[in-house]
């Protein structure tokens, strides 16, 4: 057993706990998760996840995940070898966090200028090419890279800043209050697969998805009469007809946020219990 320092999430109290050498580094996710229930740490639960270095890569309150729709559209099934031998997947996770991840997908809904600080210059092209590989065929993504001594904030101002594990700039106020559960569960699928070719296919498919998604939802927009309002219901109807899948409230709440922000429709809501009744 060997003994591991946890920071919690929600609180940032610190903590230790003990875990399995053995289990962790036969772990066949890549990334063993741990979960720390109430008063062990603090009075909050979370999930914290450990890598085969026992280095503690993340943590985040155990309540954000949520069931990602499956589709039978063949998005993607395969990634060029040459990508592969472009990307290297497993840098790009070992300096990328769930929530680094969550962050940047946040943003780039929301068509926001992203800035990543490091000391690591080397790993500026790496992710930039790991992302545009993840937005082909789907977002525009707007994201720069810059040293840590070459930083000035005021160069910076309308930037989404991020810096190691936390947000230093939120111009838009784009993270207040914002528990990012999909954007987390998107994230989290790509860091925990362990096949590292795998785990590309997932996170590029899962973009393209909610993208594609969100376009079908602006068409049906489009289409709709003056003055008439739209019920999630039948939006969720719409979207498993023509794309033979089915998704929960939370997931089309996500769609319509990027319908908004990111392809800039507005959606004419039918009243909130309106809604709610409408999916009983």
């Amino acid at each position: 057993m060997v003994k591991l320092e946890i920071r919690c999430p929600v609180c940032s109290k610190r903590g230790n706990i003990e875990v399995s050498e053995e289990e962790v580094k036969s772990s066949t996710r890549g990334l063993f998760a741990v979960n720390i229930k109430e008063n062990i740490i603090c009075a909050h639960s979370f999930i914290a996840y450990v890598d085969k270095n026992l280095t503690v890569r993340d943590a985040y309150t155990a309540d954000f995940q949520i069931e990602l729709p499956d589709t039978n559209e063949a998005i993607e099934v395969g990634v060029d070898k040459a990508v592969t031998d472009l990307i290297d997947i497993s840098l790009i996770k070992l300096n990328l966090t769930v929530s680094n991840l969550a962050y940047i997908f946040r943003a780039m809904i929301y068509r926001n200028k992203i800035l990543f600080i490091s000391d690591q210059d080397f790993l500026f092209e790496k992710i930039r090419q790991f992302f545009e590989y993840i937005s082909q065929n789907s977002y525009e993504l707007d994201i720069d890279f810059v040293n840590n001594i070459d930083f000035k904030a005021e160069n910076y101002k309308d930037y989404v800043i991020i810096k190691g594990p936390e947000i230093i700039n939120d111009p838009n106020n784009l993270f207040k209050k914002k528990k990012l559960n999909v954007e987390r569960t998107i994230a989290e699928r790509f860091i925990s697969e362990y096949d590292s070719t795998k785990s590309l296919i997932l996170l590029k498919n899962e973009l393209k998805k909610t993208y594609e998604l969100s376009n079908s939802i602006m068409k049906i927009i489009s289409k709709l009469e003056d003055g008439k309002k739209v019920y999630s219901k039948q939006i969720i109807n719409d979207l498993e007809k023509e794309h033979k899948i089915r998704i929960s409230m939370q997931y089309l709440d996500f769609l319509y946020e990027i319908t908004e922000n990111y392809f800039n429709v507005e959606i004419p809501k039918s009243s909130n219990i309106s809604n709610f009744l409408g999916t009983l």
